[in-house]
């Protein structure tokens, strides 16, 4: 698993639970807001929390943005400040603005101004999100009923390997339910002698924890 740096600028109920789910996955977590009664909730979760206006040209330039591997800007609520913050980011370089927005207008607005995602969220995105920007193979993963479907890449452990080879389902209760090739379209796996390869993108069903302690690296 690699660790990363980021900064979640807004600590409203999604940029807080972020910022901790982020933190509990041993990132490195630098969270911004106005309000300092919400950046002292978060003074102990994160590595650096800070009292700052990020609509403000000059606070951007001084946090470095550029040294991020991404800046969460979770401030939709006061959209007029999300757009200047996006705005000054882009402006100094900030390599990846993820941006929540609550509406269909204003996720069109965001990209425009150069977003290069947008979360509309839910009461789980931020864990979800978490989840995806700390493990490098997996793009995504849907909890239901105690198992999970996700959507993950051939770490190097598995590559070169058939699914007879590797048996998941019965060592890891794991079940490779559709594998897309690099260029290709999703496809069901019928044949076990399949060989797994790097670069092969996977959907696979099991238990979560059998899913991210085989995909994570």
């Amino acid at each position: 698993m690699r660790n990363n740096s980021y900064a979640v600028f807004g600590l409203g109920s999604f940029g807080s639970k972020l910022a901790r789910e982020l933190s509990r996955a041993g990132n490195h977590v630098v969270v911004v807001d106005i309000d300092k009664e919400r950046v002292e909730d978060l003074r102990e979760a994160a590595t650096e929390a800070i009292v700052a206006d990020v609509s403000n040209a000059e606070v951007i330039r001084e946090l470095s943005v550029q040294k991020f591997d991404a800046v969460i800007l979770s401030m939709s609520t006061h959209f007029e400040d999300q757009i200047l913050a996006l705005t000054h980011l882009k402006q100094e370089g900030a390599r990846r603005v993820i941006a929540k927005a609550t509406s269909d207008i204003q996720e069109r607005i965001l990209y425009r101004l150069g977003a290069d995602e947008i979360i509309l969220p839910d009461q789980d995105v931020a864990e979800r999100l978490s989840r995806r920007l700390t493990l490098d193979n997996i793009s995504d993963l849907f909890e239901f009923k105690g198992s999970a479907i996700a959507e993950v890449g051939v770490p190097p452990a598995l590559d070169g390997k058939s699914l007879r080879q590797l048996d998941l389902r019965n060592r890891y209760n794991i079940t490779v339910l559709l594998i897309r090739k690099p260029g290709g379209s999703p496809s069901a796996i019928w044949n076990p002698d399949t060989v797994l390869e790097n670069g092969d993108q996977l959907t696979v069903f099991g238990s979560q924890e059998s899913i991210l302690d085989l995909f994570k690296n």
